[in-house]
């Protein structure tokens, strides 16, 4: 494993920068869904057209998907935790893109040092 210095400024500011988030924000998994639905009420505005509106956090645990019913006042809170995830997602991704790079120039390395050694064994 590379000491932290043998990251390029890009990757230690993105390897930074998940960490924050992770330690200091909270996250959640999933996406945002809005139903629009009729309570059944006799003489509800439902009945004439306009739906009663509720929003849900679609996740899924296992194989199973779930719906978690969030309230309004929670909708803000649940909102950030779901943009964090996507923005430590993308950092990962950032993250992984530089290792997958690293990976690829070593592995050029080291079959180019091993190409000289064939080379000098059989010019003797």
């Amino acid at each position: 494993m590379p000491v932290r210095t043998q990251h390029s400024p890009q990757e230690r500011r993105a390897r930074s920068e998940a960490v924050r988030r992770l330690a200091l924000q909270p996250l959640l998994r999933g996406s945002l869904v809005v139903m629009s639905r009729s309570c059944g009420k006799q003489g509800c505005h439902c009945q004439r057209g306009e739906k009663h509106r509720s929003l849900y956090l679609a996740i899924r645990s296992g194989d199973q998907r779930k719906l978690i019913y969030i309230p309004p006042a929670l909708e803000a809170n649940v909102r950030q935790a779901i943009q964090t995830s996507h923005e430590v997602d993308h950092l990962v991704d950032d993250i992984s893109q530089h290792d997958l790079e690293d990976l690829v120039q070593k592995k050029q390395e080291l079959f180019a040092s091993k190409r000289k050694g064939r080379k000098k064994k059989q010019s003797p």
